[in-house]
């Protein structure tokens, strides 16, 4: 699946907007998530990835939004970008042949009335859920050809429920649809056993670092180590082409250092464990009770997503380069889920803090209540759309 970023008013975004793809439609199931700005489509791919679970053939994920402000980037690797058509019968007859959508789905108040007119009258199923809590006073006339609609609190529904009393719409109290992940997988035995080799060490970890990040980290780990001898840095570098040089230097600094890639464990005289071996960052939030995110040191490093280690229950650290996830670092500093470091003297002084179980527990916990928040939601949306794709195999 590929992100659709528009160029110009003559380029992708007049097309798109026209009902006009620049991709093919993938083969398998395909959701279509209407919503008016990207940043509230976070939670989808945990949507498709649970679906992805209970269907035998491949699921996939159309985002249509009014604005080009940019997705988060883990999301934007995972789903496909268009703008909404305009309303128009050409625009949206083109839309709708192309990608011929399995399931609709509007987040909050979307204006595409003929749209969903003529989606529906297609046999595709619609639900909505919303974004926020008393967002809308005056509900969309077109959910009435709705299937189900997700309530985000009882004043809500209630303003659902009556009006739609005639239409028979379901209305459900689920809470609000809001950005949400799916955790990273790991190794569960090699996890049990990292854990049990690790035997209460204190450790932190430095997820994404790019090269420029390295001194800055070594400074910071430098900083805690003088407090506690046994600690632990795991290091997972951006550039693995870069990783022999760099150990050498930190060798060279006096650290006794260790490389995964070479079968090296983190045994007790190791200091730092260079962690050189992709897709595992699964595991090492699982082992880590305190993450800085790289990336956020360095303008325009796309860095490492917070939701991701924040699922997993890691007190995490970032600099105040955040990029394009910037709406999910702003809704844990929000809810107290994360912390904001300058440069590697303040970083040090953050994991020496954070080494007090209690302080990263009181992080960690705030940062999970918030990537957990649709949990429910999500849940539900995957009952009804399954059922709704059941159904319409059997017709």
């Amino acid at each position: 699946m590929s992100f659709l970023r528009p160029t110009t008013p003559d380029g992708p975004q007049n097309s798109e907007r026209l009902g006009k793809p620049s991709q093919d439609r993938p083969t398998g199931c395909l959701i279509w998530l209407a919503t008016k700005n990207a940043a509230d489509a976070g939670g989808v791919l945990s949507l498709v990835k649970e679906l992805s679970y209970l269907r035998e053939e491949p699921v996939h994920c159309l985002v249509t939004t009014d604005t080009d402000a940019p997705f988060i980037p883990s999301v934007a690797r995972g789903v496909i970008h268009q703008f909404t058509p305009v309303e128009t019968q050409g625009s949206i007859a083109r839309f709708l042949d192309h990608w011929q959508p399995n399931i609709g789905i509007f987040l909050g108040d979307v204006d595409a009335p003929k749209l969903v007119d003529a989606a529906a009258a297609r046999g595709v199923p619609f639900f909505m859920t919303a974004i926020e809590r008393g967002g809308m006073r005056n509900f969309p006339a077109y959910l009435s050809k709705f299937r189900t609609c997700l309530a985000a609190s009882a004043a809500d529904a209630l303003v659902l429920r009556k009006q739609l009393k005639s239409a028979g719409t379901d209305v459900e109290i689920t809470g609000p649809f809001v950005d949400t992940v799916h955790v990273l997988p790991c190794d569960d035995v090699e996890c049990d056993a990292l854990a049990k080799l690790l035997g209460g060490r204190p450790v932190w970890l430095a997820a994404d670092v790019q090269p420029g990040e390295i001194p800055l980290v070594e400074a910071a780990h430098r900083r805690a180590f003088r407090a506690a001898h046994r600690l632990l840095l795991i290091l997972v570098p951006t550039d693995l082409d870069q990783v022999a040089e760099m150990r050498a230097g930190l060798d060279a600094n006096g650290w006794r250092t260790a490389l995964r890639s070479e079968g090296d464990e983190p045994d007790p005289d190791i200091q730092i464990y260079i962690a050189d071996i992709e897709d595992e960052l699964g595991l090492w939030y699982r082992l880590a009770p305190t993450s800085f995110l790289g990336g956020s040191f360095t303008p325009e490093a796309e860095g490492a997503d917070p939701y991701a280690a924040a699922a997993l229950g890691s007190a995490i650290l970032h600099g105040v380069h955040v990029g394009d996830a910037e709406p999910r670092f702003r809704r844990l500093a929000l809810a107290g889920g994360c912390l904001e470091v300058h440069d590697g003297d303040s970083l040090g002084e953050a994991v020496h803090s954070l080494l007090a179980p209690d302080r990263a527990a009181a992080l960690a916990q705030a940062g999970w209540s918030v990537t957990t928040e649709s949990a429910a939601v999500v849940e539900r949306l995957v009952a009804l759309i399954d059922l709704a794709l059941e159904q319409a195999g059997d017709a």
